[in-house]
């Protein structure tokens, strides 16, 4: 479905602009996976290792990916506090939007202290994380190429 989504929405021109940022989201994806299995922070209903083996990559690359890329594709044109502020809150709010509805189906369950205020936090982190990586390998590359 999310690749659904970056076939119809994404401008590829920027996908070397981007996909370092987009990956750097799926080891964070990758890294909190490893981490939930010795401490269950949250976990997704799957029958066998396999199929939570699958789910999990599935997120990475599908669901984390397409989410980074169109998060950065739809940055403001003007970049200021408020402008990013509206973005990541709007990007949160769809991001916690599909963790709602993943737990309402079943699909995820959170465990120990874990809850959507949790999540709704992270994501803010997340964004803001992305964003300046983002911004830090731009000016990077444009340092270097003078």
């Amino acid at each position: 479905m999310s690749w659904i989504c970056f076939l119809l929405l994404a401008n590829k021109k920027y996908f070397l602009d981007f996909s370092p940022t987009c990956y750097l989201g799926m080891i964070i994806g990758f890294l909190t996976d490893i981490l939930t299995d010795s401490y269950p922070l949250w976990e997704y209903d799957a029958g066998s290792d396999m199929q939570e083996f699958l789910i999990e990559t599935l997120d990475e690359f599908g669901v984390y990916f397409v989410t980074i890329y169109l998060f950065l594709q739809t940055l403001p044109k003007m970049q200021t506090v408020w402008t990013m502020t509206r973005h990541i809150f709007l990007w949160s709010l769809y991001s916690i939007a599909l963790e709602w509805v993943a737990i309402k189906t079943g699909y995820m369950k959170h465990g120990l202290w874990w809850s959507l205020g949790c999540s709704y936090l992270s994501d803010w982190l997340l964004f803001i994380s992305f964003y300046l990586h983002h911004k830090m390998r731009d000016k990077y590359l444009a340092n270097r190429s003078c």
